[in-house]
């Protein structure tokens, strides 16, 4: 094949003459390639912040926690160590130095905690516990200011520092420290002296040096031990009890060790990670140290042994990002392709206007790849320019920029015109000639028929074939990737399809539509319909119409979807328009029935909410979310709110055989024999019902009645307080609660903005809308080009028309009839395609996993989506109107001589 031969004066002339084409097919190209390149960098930094996200909000589960090996106690008689507290920091030290490097980058310096069980007091009757804490940090114990007395103190002088106790010695004293709440609920003072014993019946001694008051209740070292700060009280098998925690100090720490036998003390160092230093191209890498050093061998020698639930956590946020990137693939597979469709359309539109100069080339002997090459010249000098315009403009504002989509944008541009030229070189020297046989005529018109069937088949079968992949693998990639790019393509895919069956049906409704213009009074309508017959039904303008509105709809319906979606889980996590939550106390029942008579309240109650209980079924245990609630009450407040109904909170109260009715949602496998095991009972239950979804918990949720469970033997004192109506936010911050501790007041629309606001659910909305709308303007686009392209062949037979006297308002309506119609019904049956593919394809998008629930969002389609048909008709009208303006510009004498 020879080399094309290329005239460079050719090329600048054709360059001046259609630079307007040629500039509008660059900034196509400029566009779609400055979006798609900015999605790879700006999604990068999107999962980072999502990954901080989710770890910050784990809490104490993305903790990283080590449980050092149990001390040693010899069975002749202990000793007093006055090195205990360097022998703890140097085990916190070999602890860090144990993490790997990927753990260590993420983690910050590991606190110490040396817990004890709960020790039962037996200073003033039953139900009162205190369990001893020891905390350290690389900076020293957490700042405390005292308030009475001082910090603990060792029990003994210097001179005994390593006393020796014999084995069948009395309880030793261990000083310890409390907080004023704990003080308050438990009624110690500074002085006392309390005796106390373990499950097993041993005895120590325990000192209270004072009571303190935290420097920052907020700081994190607090959380590792809340109860030092805010005591648990209820009831259980009907004896009300108090359980609270004491520090015990760096002085008072060998007494400890001394005082309690190994068994009891339990020495963890609990690292928190930095969410901030969570990146998510390492959160794999990141994953596998925290499984590595979980099945490390160091436990079965007795060594550290580590513990950690960050693993699961990074897990969850791979998933919610590998979810967008997957949900954020489909929509740009969907303006790429339109993209392509208009590009192709320009080039067409710049064959057609060059289809003289090219049939005169033809005929002074210029080859088709002469041809091909001037055009590939162009094109890829415009193509080329454009895309590094584009990603030029990413790399300033992002610093870095993806080049994927770019390659096939920058392809279909430069080869688009080259083709589509070679196709009009080889037409203007006589193409392929027609057989005089009518048999061969025939033969050759059902190969062309054929041809176009299997074409229309393979666009069939390809859609079906995403269609089921998009069913059956969804849009998630595995371990970082993009996803299945077969099934991201399933809504394009859709939209095509459409759009063929849509071609196949036009020319015999059109052909029908001049059958019945024929009987119409009046010439326009037949002109109309015979117009379209020949303009209305070309492949591309009805491809680029009924793709961009199918896909501008699904944008759009994915878009309401997932800010519906949120705001049913922000109402579901809330429990209502508002929730206070405060330790448990009987005293918000009262607090509940003040807010009920609140002005704007519709229904308040007050509930337990406790996470982590067990529950036992034969032989299978799982941690199930209890809610003890006045069944009757709850359920008025249900019935006054948008959450939905609970129907079975009706039949709490009702188990013939006196076992405690419950409702459970979620793990079938726990309503065959069921026992709760929680506030130091087991209760045996019966199962009546279907639970609410109380909280958008990811456990599953029983529900209990609050009077059912107190006649089970177990008290549980509210901690919650839910609240509907447009005042209850404002009524519950107001409302006086007196000597109750609050912890948190979250309302609505707090939760509702927080999620909204959340880095990856905010990015791909905002990539929703403005895929929609350059998707929707590439629509635009391409009715401007569809008609400037039939422009010259519309102005030659309305020009004949205006000649034979029809009037200049029937010409107008001619040529506004004449874009619109197929614009219009293109538009509607893309609106129609794409409300059907959102309720078909949404539901295996995975937003559920943006949107915090527990399956997939309702569909939700605007209304508005048919403004997308509204914009493109008004385009279209605006061509028209300045078409006829420029054919009425024509001198009738020049139309008559013509």
């Amino acid at each position: 094949m020879r080399t094309p031969r290329l005239h460079v004066a050719t090329l600048r002339g054709r360059w001046r003459a259609d630079r307007g084409l040629l500039l509008l097919a660059g900034l196509v190209v400029a566009l779609t390639t400055a979006l798609t390149a900015a999605v790879a960098p700006l999604a990068e930094r999107t999962a980072d912040r999502a990954m901080a996200a989710t770890v910050g909000d784990a809490g104490s589960r993305s903790a990283v926690v080590a449980t050092m090996p149990e001390w040693y106690d010899d069975p002749r008689g202990k000793t007093r160590d006055p090195t205990t507290a360097v022998q703890v920091r140097q085990d916190a030290d070999y602890a860090d130095q144990a993490l790997p490097p990927e753990m260590a980058s993420v983690l910050r310096p590991g606190v110490t905690t040396i817990i004890t069980p709960d020790l039962q007091l037996l200073d003033a009757g039953p139900g009162r516990f205190l369990e001893l804490v020891h905390l350290d940090t690389p900076a020293g114990p957490p700042a405390v200011s005292w308030t009475r007395g001082g910090p603990p103190r060792a029990s003994v002088g210097p001179r005994r520092a390593d006393a020796a106790v014999d084995a069948g010695a009395g309880p030793w004293t261990v000083q310890v420290a409390v907080s004023e709440t704990v003080a308050d609920a438990l009624g110690l003072q500074a002085g006392d002296r309390l005796p106390a014993r373990d499950e097993q019946g041993r005895e120590v001694r325990i000192r209270v040096s004072g009571t303190f008051a935290p420097a920052d209740e907020d700081d994190g070292v607090w959380g590792l031990a809340p109860r030092l700060l805010q005591p648990a009280q209820g009831r259980s098998d009907g004896v009300p009890f108090t359980s609270a925690s004491a520090l015990v100090s760096t002085a008072s720490l060998p007494d400890l060790r001394l005082g309690l036998p190994a068994d009891d003390l339990t020495h963890r160092v609990v690292f928190g990670p930095e969410p901030e230093r969570v990146r998510w191209d390492r959160s794999a890498a990141l994953g596998r140290s925290v499984v590595g050093l979980q099945s490390s061998a160091g436990l079965a020698r007795g060594d550290i042994s580590w513990d950690s639930l960050l693993g699961g956590v990074l897990d969850d946020g791979r998933a919610q990002v590998a979810s967008a990137r997957g949900q954020a693939q489909v929509l740009l597979v969907g303006l790429v392709t339109c993209a392509l469709l208009v590009l192709v359309l320009a080039a067409q539109l710049l064959v057609r206007r060059r289809a003289g100069p090219i049939a005169m080339a033809r005929q002074r002997g210029a080859a088709v790849v002469d041809v091909a090459g001037e055009l590939l010249v162009e094109a890829v000098v415009v193509a080329v320019l454009a895309a590094a315009a584009g990603l030029g403009v990413v790399v300033l504002l992002t610093g870095s920029a993806g080049w994927g989509w770019a390659v096939a944008v920058v392809l279909a541009a430069a080869s688009a015109a080259p083709v589509l030229g070679a196709f009009a070189a080889v037409r203007a020297a006589g193409g392929r000639r027609a057989p005089a046989n009518r048999a061969a005529r025939r033969t050759a018109a059902r190969a062309v028929r054929l041809r176009r069937l299997a074409v229309e088949a393979a666009v069939l079968v390809v859609a079906a074939t995403s269609y089921v992949a998009l069913r059956q693998r969804g849009v998630v990639g595995v371990d970082g990737t993009d996803g299945d790019l077969t099934a991201a393509g399933a809504p394009t895919w859709w939209a095509l399809a459409v759009a063929v069956v849509l071609l196949r049906l036009l020319p015999p409704v059109l052909r029908r539509a001049v059958h019945a213009a024929r009987r119409s009074s009046g010439g326009s309508l037949f002109v109309v319909a015979a117009r379209l017959t020949e303009t209305g039904s070309r492949a591309l303008p009805v491809l680029v119409t009924t793709v961009a509105v199918t896909l501008t709809t699904l944008g759009a319906a994915l878009a309401a979807t997932e800010r519906e979606g949120q705001a049913e889980a922000a109402l579901a996590a809330v429990g209502g328009d508002a929730r206070l939550d405060a330790t448990p106390t009987a005293a918000l029942d009262e607090v509940a029935r003040r807010l009920s008579d609140a002005p704007g309240v519709r229904a308040a109650v007050a509930a337990r909410v406790e996470d982590g209980v067990q529950v036992s079924s034969r032989g299978l245990t799982e941690t199930v979310r209890v809610v003890v609630v006045d069944a009757a009450a709850y359920q008025r407040l249900l019935e006054r709110s948008d959450l939905p109904d609970a129907p079975d909170l009706a039949r709490l109260g009702t188990a013939p055989d006196g076992t405690l009715p419950a409702l459970l949602l979620g793990d079938d496998a726990l309503r065959d024999d069921p026992v709760l095991r929680w506030e130091g009972a087991s209760v045996p239950f019966d199962v009546v019902g279907t639970a609410p979804d109380v909280g958008a918990s990811v456990d599953p949720v029983l529900v209990v009645d609050r009077d059912d469970l107190a006649d089970a033997g177990v008290g549980a004192a509210p901690g919650t307080v839910w609240a509907v109506g447009p005042g209850a936010e404002g009524a519950l911050r107001a409302v006086d609660t007196g000597s109750i501790p609050v912890d948190t007041v979250v309302g609505l629309d707090d939760e509702l903005d927080r999620r909204r606001d959340a880095p990856l659910p905010s990015a791909l909305l905002r990539l929703a809308v403005v895929a929609s709308l350059l998707v929707l303007a590439l629509a635009a686009l391409g009715a401007v080009l569809a008609a400037a392209a039939e422009a010259p062949a519309r102005a030659e037979s309305l020009g004949r028309l205006r000649a034979l006297g029809i009037p200049d308002r029937d010409l107008s309506r001619i040529v506004a009839a004449e874009l619109a119609v197929p614009v219009v019904v293109a538009g509607l049956v893309g609106v129609a395609s794409g409300i059907a593919c959102a309720y078909a394809v949404l539901a295996s998008l995975s937003l559920e996993r943006l949107t915090g629930q527990s399956g997939p969002p309702a569909v939700v389609v605007p209304w508005w989506t048919v403004v997308a048909v509204a914009v493109l008709v008004a385009t279209v009208v605006v061509v028209a109107s300045l078409e006829w303006r420029r054919l009425r510009g024509r001198p009738l004498a020049e139309l008559l001589r013509n």
